[in-house]
């Protein structure tokens, strides 16, 4: 039967460490061609995913278990969940509120501290022009050094000005012990920070987008997201569930912003 495990954590300073520990445990057995349930609530909103190395899929609900405590030969929509061997359950509002921004900020040091040798990742970002932000950290707030400026590959290019403060808040934080920091090369949340706290209209005289009339809804903020990721070279399964977490639980701060 499927290992359920709730993410459940009592101390507030070990919260994010932990479910880095549970992602770990989540990344290894994909890596060896497993597949993993993860299914993620805040409040009234719930995605369910069936994730591979090479496949990630939607479910309509999360599976619900008997009494008996054997899973299904079937779901409702016909999806085989036998096969499952792993079920993975987070509640993202929890992780919002017990994962500090302080915490978020040693992650990143640490993951950068320990980003891989320069290879064919890396030159293929060089190739596609991919900036490597400079950002300090002050007052819960990162802060760019330099401009930061991409070009997206349906033609118009964002810039995060020097100056510019963010706390990573569009993106979930739990999602930070799941896509390691130095895979995002911060690229990804930066700009989807930048489009969200605009809530779709970034306009000059900040000059933050070409062509200047360029406005954004969610979905294209999202997408461009996914873009980031995927010219980072962030693992397709990883880049996938959190674009569609992100897609699932993001409403709530674009609407805020």
């Amino acid at each position: 039967m499927p290992d359920i495990v709730h993410a459940q954590v009592t101390h507030t300073n070990a919260y994010l460490t932990q479910f880095i520990e549970q992602f770990a445990r989540i990344h290894q057995h994909i890596e060896n061609g497993g597949t993993v349930a993860i299914n993620m609530s805040d409040g009234d909103r719930s995605i369910s995913l069936t994730v591979s190395r090479d496949k990630v899929v939607e479910r309509a609900t999360p599976p619900q278990w008997p009494a008996t405590g054997k899973a299904p030969t079937l779901a409702d929509n016909g999806s085989l969940v036998a096969a499952l061997t792993k079920s993975f359950s987070f509640d993202i509002g929890e992780a919002n509120r017990k994962i500090s921004i302080g915490e978020i900020q040693s992650h990143i040091s640490n993951a950068t501290a320990a980003k891989p040798a320069v290879g064919s990742g890396a030159n293929l970002r060089r190739a596609l022009e991919l900036p490597e932000p400079a950002v300090t950290y002050n007052n819960a707030e990162w802060v760019l050094l330099d401009d930061c400026r991409c070009a997206a590959l349906d033609g118009f290019i964002v810039t995060a000005k020097r100056g510019f403060k963010t706390d990573l808040a569009s993106i979930p934080r739990l999602l930070w012990g799941f896509i390691a920091s130095f895979e995002l090369s911060l690229v990804a949340p930066i700009v989807h920070d930048l489009i969200y706290g605009s809530a779709g209209t970034v306009a000059l005289p900040d000059s933050e987008v070409a062509p200047a009339d360029k406005q954004f809804d969610r979905k294209e903020a999202d997408d461009l997201f996914l873009e980031l990721m995927t010219r980072s070279m962030v693992a397709y399964w990883k880049r996938n569930v959190a674009y569609l977490a992100v897609r699932a639980f993001g409403g709530s701060s674009w609407r805020q912003r």
